[in-house]
């Protein structure tokens, strides 16, 4: 499964990791397209996360392909319950989910940027400066 992700006005493709998280990729493919805004992550890095939630596994549930530390255009679904922030995100350079206190969280990995990832990169840098921007996913029917 392959998705394109617009952000502003750069745009990239990724491929979908299904055989290593099948149900939350299955998920993320199902609520395609999204139409959202990057926030900025707070603890975790050189990432951002969506504005929306995105239900993608029930709450309970185990996190498939638990990512550890990110690198530039992997993509991960982070289910946070607890919190309220069931997130869709982004590497831009070195992250790795953290909560507030600076432990780490287990985020599903789901895929990564595959085209066009150093224009991405360039831009979201700019996101901690210059605010959100709109972000577009969208399915690459084959």
């Amino acid at each position: 499964m392959r998705i394109q992700i617009k952000v502003g006005d750069v745009v990239a493709e990724a491929q979908l990791f299904d055989d290593k998280a099948p149900k939350t990729t299955k998920a993320l493919w199902e609520h395609l397209p999204i139409t959202d805004r990057t926030i900025q992550t707070r603890w975790s890095g050189d990432a951002w996360r969506t504005e929306g939630n995105y239900e993608l596994r029930p709450e309970g549930e185990p996190v498939e392909n638990v990512a550890g530390r990110l690198s530039a255009g992997d993509i991960i679904h982070f289910p946070g319950y607890r919190g309220g922030l069931i997130k869709v995100g982004i590497a831009y350079g070195k992250a790795q989910w953290l909560n507030p206190f600076m432990e780490p969280i287990d985020v599903a990995y789901l895929g990564k940027i595959d085209t066009n990832l150093d224009e991405y990169v360039e831009l979201c840098q700019r996101i901690i400066f210059d605010g959100p921007l709109d972000v577009e996913i969208t399915r690459i029917e084959e």
